[in-house]
């Protein structure tokens, strides 16, 4: 096995370890993958149109292991005309080649997959959203609440929110260098959520004293972290009747 962009090329063994000598079931169609991997599909399928001949010699081998002689062969055969745009990928060879591609390609180009990965569907997952009421006349325990709320903000591993079949079927996910890089992404973004939760303190703690000076009637305030949203309403309940009444008889 040869190595390519300091990325270690896989045999075909290792791939039957992965599931990939089984025929597979999914239904192979581009709604599917854009479904499963969005912008990282064109991604994907730039970078391949766009690799270098040995690399692209190598992979179309993987590829031919994988999926058999005639699958290379008409892989080999076909790549100009996918290149010039004569011809389209199917839906099955973009499936296969959202495995396959990504070794292949430098560190930068991997770890801009996986951010985009983690960014559509971070985006989809419905992080923690916050929210605390508080009784400007009672305010009772409801600080402590708005700091226990924006404490529970903590920032997850960046592919924490990937379904397990976009898991499935981009194992290189699991792979050394991806792994390295998602520690790397999960510490900056850890990072980012301490500063805009330090920010955000300042900010509460203001809130918390114009509240208690009584100064004023209702606020509202409102921060989005990496890790989720924090809302709070501070609100002066509506008089009873009866107490309006007892005001101006007195």
């Amino acid at each position: 096995m040869g190595y390519y962009g300091g990325y270690r090329r896989r045999s075909y063994n290792s791939y039957r370890s992965r599931g990939y000598g089984r025929s597979n079931t999914w239904t192979s169609t581009y709604s599917r993958l854009l479904g499963m991997f969005g912008p990282v599909v064109g991604d994907i399928r730039k970078a391949f149109l766009a690799l270098p001949e040995d690399a692209l010699d190598e992979l179309l081998q993987d590829y031919g292991a994988i999926h058999g002689a005639s699958a290379e062969q008409y892989a080999r055969k076909t790549y100009p005309a996918w290149k010039s745009g004569k011809t389209n990928l199917s839906g099955q060879t973009m499936q296969r080649l959202v495995e396959l591609v990504p070794p292949y390609l430098e560190p930068e180009q991997r770890m801009s997959l996986v951010q985009t990965l983690a960014k559509q569907h971070d985006s989809r997952s419905g992080k923690p959203y916050k929210s605390v009421r508080i009784n400007i006349e009672a305010p009772g325990n409801a600080f402590a609440e708005i700091d226990a709320a924006l404490d529970e903000l903590e920032s997850e591993d960046v592919l924490a929110h990937l379904p397990e079949n976009v898991m499935a079927a981009a194992k290189w996910l699991y792979d050394d260098d991806i792994t390295a890089a998602r520690a790397v992404l999960a510490e900056a973004r850890r990072a980012e959520n301490a500063i805009m939760k330090k920010a955000a303190r300042r900010e509460i703690d203001l809130l918390k004293r114009t509240i208690a000076s009584g100064q004023v009637k209702t606020a509202n305030y409102s921060v989005e972290l990496p890790a989720g949203t924090l809302s709070v309403q501070a609100f002066t309940p509506p008089k009873s009747l009866l107490s309006t009444i007892f005001g101006w008889l007195k």
